[in-house]
């Protein structure tokens, strides 16, 4: 299944019986994930961007997830 822009919805959430991962991360980094996330989207989070980064790395989305503005 490809997904696409249109389908963002299905991105907020992790399926029902999706099992819980962990990651090792900096915690600066975590905190600035997190920021840069909601930059782009309020309604957005680090997991939302993980699995949809995830799916364009695997080929199941054409579009790469956009990157929020630079700070001056």
């Amino acid at each position: 299944m490809t997904h696409t822009v249109a389908d963002k919805g299905t991105d907020k959430m992790a399926q029902e019986g999706t099992p819980f991962r962990r990651i090792r991360m900096d915690a600066d980094l975590w905190e600035r994930l997190d920021k840069a996330a909601k930059a782009v989207d309020p309604d957005s989070n680090r997991s939302v961007l993980i699995r949809r980064f995830a799916r364009w790395y695997v080929g199941d989305m054409d579009e790469v997830p956009p990157r929020p503005p630079k700070a001056d």
